[in-house]
């Protein structure tokens, strides 16, 4: 299985096919469910998150609580939210007789498999071709059509404004920058509980997670101490989008 784009360097992904939406790769899908199985590393997003809990009529944290594992990114040092893997054959735990159950609204990385995204500093969003287990003959498949309404509006600023937060926080809270503080597990506990949880899933998402991520800011600076001055402008922009 190739590695996601999450466990991956920079200069590895800097070897990956770069695709642009009218790009075709090759690629053909059998729905046999073989890239469902020994998976460890299917890492959701609280969007993922959110949008598998309206499909399943739950709350966030009922579904982190049933289906995933939460621990510290090794590199990033920020909660990591993943699929927790049903024996024997390490399966998804969504996966059903060689099905998704919650196929409308199966995990963006799961949706684009074998693309990734990821989104620029500019704003924009680049795909790239990941690798595929699938031993299948290829077609071409053209990379809009395969997307399909991954490329929405809704997703996308979903997706930019996820990465411009983590951009503000992962230095914000890194032992690089804090040190080994006796308190880290509290910090992360916040991170977590402030980003993944607190959504209501009949309300549009991106909204909600602007309040979040000003929400966890001013949390993190009043109980914390942490402040990053380069990120404040970003924030405050968010408060004032937040307010209007």
């Amino acid at each position: 299985m190739s590695k996601q784009i999450h466990e991956m360097s920079f200069e590895e992904i800097s070897k990956l096919q770069t695709l642009g939406l009218d790009d075709t790769f090759p690629f053909t899908c059998k729905a046999c469910g073989k890239c469902c199985k020994n998976r460890r590393d299917i890492v959701l997003t609280p969007f993922d998150v959110f949008r598998i809990a309206g499909y399943l009529g739950r709350t966030p944290e009922e579904i982190i609580s049933r289906y995933c594992k939460v621990y510290e990114g090794q590199d990033s040092h920020f909660p990591i939210v993943w699929l927790a893997p049903v024996p024997p054959d390490n399966a998804c735990p969504f996966l059903r007789n060689k099905r998704c159950f919650v196929h409308n609204a199966k995990p963006v990385v799961c949706r684009v498999y074998p693309l990734a995204r990821i989104y620029q500093v500019s704003g924009e969003s680049k795909y790239y071709l990941n690798g595929s287990s699938c031993s299948h003959e290829p077609k071409p498949v053209a990379v809009r059509e395969w997307i399909g309404d991954i490329a929405t509006e809704e997703s996308e600023q979903a997706g930019r404004v996820w990465t411009d937060g983590l951009m503000c926080l992962l230095p914000a809270i890194h032992p690089d920058k804090l040190g080994h503080r006796e308190d880290r597990e509290q910090i992360l506990r916040a991170v977590f509980a402030y980003l993944w949880l607190p959504y209501d899933t009949k309300e549009a998402y991106t909204p909600q997670l602007k309040r979040n991520l000003w929400l966890l800011k001013e949390y993190l600076q009043e109980h914390f101490g942490i402040k990053v001055p380069q990120t404040e402008e970003f924030l405050s922009s968010l408060k004032e989008r937040y307010e209007k």
